[in-house]
Parts: structure tokens; sequence; C-alpha cells
């Protein structure tokens, strides 16, 4: 027996209301959900609310598709490490092409405090002198495979 509009009608009535939003909202809850990862990998003696753990995000604009993190200044610091003024054996990594271009330097430099490039001004605190060593929480390589991922499970609902 064929059915009748109306009751096709109300067959389909509410199907599209379990869907995924927009593919920008999927992206963007999975990046953010990434970025929490990224959270669980540091390992700081203190989280102040203005420190990295607090302050980096993700950024999704859906009229380019394009994904970024945004985080300040001290925590790329943190990332790669920092030699200290009189450093005592921190341990740095050379910084990533899109870290060198967003700080005007090239990659592989390591960061130094000191030299003029990354200084705040005013009155040295404790990791100027001392440094700080790298902490490799930014891995972006497993940042864009762990969006993957979460836009995937997202899409299997």
């Amino acid at each position: 027996m064929a059915l009748t509009p109306e009751q096709i009608a109300d067959q389909i009535r509410d199907l599209g209301k379990d869907l995924p939003q927009t593919m920008g909202v999927v992206i963007q809850a999975a990046a953010d959900q990434a970025i929490e990862d990224m959270k669980n990998r540091m390992s700081f003696k203190q989280n102040s609310s203005d420190g990295v753990r607090a302050t980096i995000f993700s950024t999704f604009d859906e009229s380019t598709m394009t994904l970024g993190i945004t985080m300040p200044e001290h925590g790329y610091f943190q990332n790669f490490g920092v030699r200290g003024v009189k450093d005592k054996g921190t341990t740095q990594m050379g910084i990533d092409e899109l870290t060198a271009t967003a700080f005007g330097s090239s990659a592989g430099s390591t960061m130094s405090f000191g030299t003029g490039n990354y200084d705040k001004g005013g009155k040295p605190w404790g990791a100027y002198y001392s440094g700080f060593s790298a902490q490799d929480f930014m891995q972006l390589d497993l940042f864009v495979e762990q969006v993957a991922d979460y836009v995937n499970q997202n899409l299997e609902l």
C-alpha cells in the first residue's frame, strides 16, 4: 500500500533535527576538543588566568575554511623553550616555520631572552634569567590529525 503525501510528510518532518549543524560548527567543535587535548599535554607549575592554558584557543573562518590556533607570545616560548640570560642547561627546540613567520625570524632558530628580540621591557622576571625548557605541547601534525578524527567521529553519529 502506498503512502499518502500526508503520511510521507509526517515521517520526514523531523528528519533534519538530529543532523550535525553546519560543517563549520563541526570543525570548530573538533578543533576545540583538540585544543583541550593540547592543554592536557602542558605541564606547568602554575595555571594562572592569563597563562597559556587559559588563553589558547582555536579559530575558524568558515568563509575561507581556515583553522588556526591563537595564544600569547609566551605560549610559543613555553612550547619551544627559551634560553635565559644566565641559562643553566634548559632545552630549546628550533621554532617551526609558522612561528618563525609570526616572529619575523627563520625556522630552526631558538628563542633567547636578553637578545632584544623577545624582551618585554620593564623589570626582568625569573625566566628572563633562568630560561625554561621546551614542553612540545603544540604538535601541529597531531592537532590536524585529531581535528580530522573528531570531525569524522561527529559525522558518523
